[in-house]
């Protein structure tokens, strides 16, 4: 979602904090800002900052809105709001009013309507075009844009129909099955009985909630219209814009939902507007069909329990200011108890929980301080299939082996997801061992830039078949276990560790494995799986999980890795016997050094060594990458030519120098 922030501020008689300031608000206590442009004029004086944030679905409900968002500001930043939240409606001047008619209580939850004339259409003044413009939204002409405006506002999706071209009563039914509407981009859409429609008597006019139809679609000579506001059922607005790919800002805060109560405020709100933008237009009487009353949330809290859960103590008066500036209406029904009302547009806030994060948040979350809980009094239950999995782990670990996940949704398997992110992820992975296959193949490729001498991976995960009579009904918990000998050791073989290792399982975890797995070798690599569902049935777990040093740290650090490729370049050095190999390795470094590519080497190791007629050599492998872009062989040839030269200027010992091999 887009914010100007000049839009922004217009909510604020106190200006704001500077856009940097801003996104560390957001960021830290209520929206996660990915990104923000400025806008500069012909002095590169700043002129505008548009955020581009993201609104989680929980707080979607009144957050996917302007309003919303300065009423948040207002509670973090405490300062007073300069909108007033409910504009006065202009006076209805005509008796004109639609006729409307709902079928489907659970699918509309209300629906407003309000007959216009003396409408003159026109293109929307500079201050509107450049409010949509500035978040990406295209400007239409003064109706259209009016709609949107409010939408953006308050977080109510607005419809403006042209009325001489509505034929009798409006209605808000299921669509006929094989229904067509032809929609404003001209695009037709074949329906189906489950989708919703705003129709008339010719047929359909808008897809509910989605998207609004060409046939009375408000245009420059539009001089009468019907402003629409109303509230649709979120689960069926995102089947259908999902179903028919028509995802926008209007199904967006649909599909999250918003509060019934909103609808009448988007009415005065937009009509308001449309009289300031026209102010010889004559309203008609608000129709208001509303079947069942939205009820406002009452939550009994204790403030105590707040100390309970963030660990901190927060004064009384703190929480009560922090909860009255959100709106909230506090009723203490006792000194232990306070009943709070929560206004309409909060449907985020439903258990004390919820109360307890609005006032953590508020407050701000770098003043809490972590607290481990108290112990249980009961012993905690040992769940088998867990336990051995962190039994495995430790073992596998033990020995070098590193634990990977790799990914669920696959590119084929018995089961298809309805909606795949892409095609290589449409099917559960039915195996965990063409992942693993995948996984040991890369990081063989890789090992040179990790330094391995053997890759030793392995996953814990969930695998799923249609075998209805597997565990679980065909989901089931399997190990795989991939190894590759990266260095070549003279009669071993990959198949034969894997073995080993099984040994050592069936030994830590004091059960045989058997029937042994298959062993799926290639080339210098070996994999194989094992369906731990069955193998936890013969398997007695401990009484508690002491025994798997949960809470031990490792001194493990994650380190960025480069996106481009590395190069491998290999030096091998006669130099005479007695020569250490640290001695050789300076000369090798002072090389890279004077190369000015100290950066560039991410790894580099000693991988032989051999005597022979009185010499020695050292055999070194040499990986450079950069973090900023693809080397070129030119640019590698260039450091290993001044190592070259390092190398051949050292003095010789007893007639014997430095050679390169």
């Amino acid at each position: 979602m887009k914010i100007s922030y000049n839009w922004l501020q217009n909510y604020f008689e106190k200006p704001l904090p500077s856009p940097e300031k801003l996104k560390d608000i957001f960021d830290f206590h209520s929206l996660e800002v990915e990104g923000f442009d400025e806008t500069l004029d012909k002095s590169e004086k700043v002129i505008e900052t548009v955020f581009d944030i993201k609104v989680l679905s929980d707080r979607a409900h009144f957050m996917l809105s302007y309003e919303g968002i300065a009423k948040d500001l207002s509670v973090l930043l405490n300062i007073p709001l300069k909108k007033s939240e409910i504009l006065p409606p202009p006076p209805q001047t005509i008796k004109i009013a639609p006729k409307i008619t709902i079928t489907d209580d659970n699918f509309c939850r209300r629906y407003i309507g309000q007959y216009v004339e003396g409408i003159t259409v026109s293109k929307s003044p500079t201050w509107i075009k450049t409010y949509l413009e500035s978040i990406g939204a295209r400007s239409i002409n003064s109706i259209v844009d009016a709609t949107n405006i409010t939408m953006f506002n308050i977080g109510q999706p607005m419809h403006a129909f042209d009325a001489d071209k509505v034929k009798g009563n409006i209605v808000v039914r299921s669509a006929k099955d094989g229904e067509k509407i032809t929609l404003l981009d001209g695009a037709e859409i074949t329906l189906k009985a489950d989708d919703h429609v705003i129709a008339d008597t010719e047929g359909a006019l808008a897809i509910a909630g989605v998207k609004g139809g060409k046939r009375a679609e408000v245009s420059m000579s539009t001089t009468k219209i019907i402003i629409e506001s109303a509230n649709f059922n979120p689960t069926i607005v995102r089947r259908t814009s999902t179903l028919l790919n028509l995802r926008n800002e209007s199904s967006k805060r649909f599909e999250n939902e918003i509060t019934p109560e909103l609808a009448i405020q988007g009415m005065n709100e937009m009509t308001a507007l449309v009289k300031e933008l026209c102010p010889q237009a004559q309203f008609g009487p608000v129709v208001d069909i509303y079947p069942t009353k939205a009820q406002q949330t009452v939550i009994v809290f204790n403030p105590a329990y707040l100390e309970e859960r963030l660990g901190v103590k927060i004064p009384e008066s703190e929480v009560k200011n922090i909860l009255e500036r959100s709106g909230i209406i506090i009723d203490k029904g006792s000194p232990n108890l306070w009943n709070l009302t929560i206004p309409f547009k909060r449907l985020d806030l439903v258990i004390p929980e919820d109360i307890i994060e609005e006032v953590g948040r508020a407050y701000g979350l770098e003043y809490i301080t972590g607290i481990l809980p108290p112990k249980t009094k009961k012993p905690v239950e040992v769940l088998p299939t867990y336990y051995i999995a962190e039994k495995i782990k430790n073992s596998l670990v033990g020995i070098g082996f590193s634990e990977v996940s790799l990914y669920t949704l696959v590119s084929k398997g018995d089961i298809e997801t309805s909606y795949p992110l892409a095609r290589d992820k449409a099917f559960l992975r039915k195996n965990l061992t063409d992942n693993m296959i995948a996984c040991v193949e890369k990081n063989s490729l890789n090992a040179d830039l990790i330094g391995l001498e053997a890759v030793k991976v392995f996953e814990i995960g969930h695998v799923f078949s249609k075998d209805m009579s597997a565990h679980e009904g065909g989901e089931t918990v399997s190990l795989a276990i991939g190894f590759a000998q990266i260095k070549k050791v003279k009669g071993f073989k990959s198949d034969v560790y894997i073995n080993v290792c099984l040994d050592g399982l069936s030994a830590d975890l004091g059960i045989s494995i058997m029937p042994r797995p298959q062993i799926i070798l290639k080339g210098n690599y070996s994999v194989c799986e094992i369906n731990l569902t069955e193998l936890v049935k013969s398997f007695k777990p401990s009484m508690s999980y002491s025994d798997l040093n949960f809470g031990s740290t490792s001194e493990n650090r994650y380190k960025k890795i480069s996106s481009y490729p590395f190069m491998v370049r290999d030096i091998a050095v006669f130099v005479p016997d007695g020569v250490k190999d640290s001695t050789v390795w300076e000369v090798v470094q002072q090389g890279i050094s004077e190369s000015k590519a100290d950066e560039l080497l991410v790894h580099h190791a000693l991988f032989d060594t051999f005597k022979k007629d009185g010499k020695i050599s050292y055999a070194f492998r040499l990986v450079f990458q950069s973090m900023e872009r693809t080397l070129t062989d030119d640019e590698a040839n260039e450091i290993m030519k001044k190592i070259y030269a390092g190398i051949k200027s050292q003095p010789a010992q007893a007639g014997k120098g430095w050679e390169v091999r």
